[in-house]
C-alpha cells in the first residue's frame, strides 16, 4: 500500500476544497504549481521563487508535482489560498512587497496557527 499522495491527486483535492486554490494567492496566474508548505498556500513558478528568497523558516516552497506524504498533505489542508486571502485583507497586508509581508507579526502568527492546527492532528 501507498501511503504516498500522487501530484493529481494533491492538486484536485486542493483545488475542490479551495476555489482560491486554483490561482496563485500572489499574482492570480492560473493552475499555481508551487507550495508554500508553513504558509499553507499555492504560488505560480515566478512567486514561488521570489518565495524562495525570503527562506525556509518564512516559506518553504515544495513543488506540487512531488509525491505527498499524509503528514504534509494534513498540512496543506489547514491553511488555503482563501484563508490567507482573508487575512491579507482584514490586516491590510495586500499592497505589501511579499519580503515584508511574510514577516510581520500577523503572518507569523499565521504560520504558527497553522502549523499548531497541523500539530494537534499528529498528537
Amino acid at each position: 500500500m501507498n501511503d504516498y499522495y500522487q501530484p493529481i491527486e494533491v492538486m484536485h483535492k486542493l483545488f475542490e476544497k479551495d476555489y482560491e486554490n486554483k490561482v496563485c494567492v500572489e499574482c492570480k496566474s492560473p493552475m499555481p504549481s508551487y507550495v508554500s508548505i508553513n504558509n499553507a498556500i499555492l504560488l505560480c513558478d515566478q512567486c514561488a521563487e521570489r518565495h524562495m528568497k525570503l527562506g525556509f523558516n518564512v516559506s518553504y516552497v515544495r513543488h506540487l508535482a512531488s509525491e505527498w506524504d499524509p503528514y504534509l498533505f494534513s498540512y496543506l489542508e489547514r491553511g488555503g489560498n482563501s484563508r490567507f486571502i482573508r487575512l491579507s485583507k482584514t490586516y491590510g497586508l495586500d499592497d505589501i512587497p511579499i519580503e515584508q509581508k511574510y514577516k510581520t507579526r500577523i503572518v507569523e502568527y499565521y504560520r504558527l496557527l497553522v502549523s499548531l492546527l497541523f500539530y494537534n492532528i499528529y498528537s
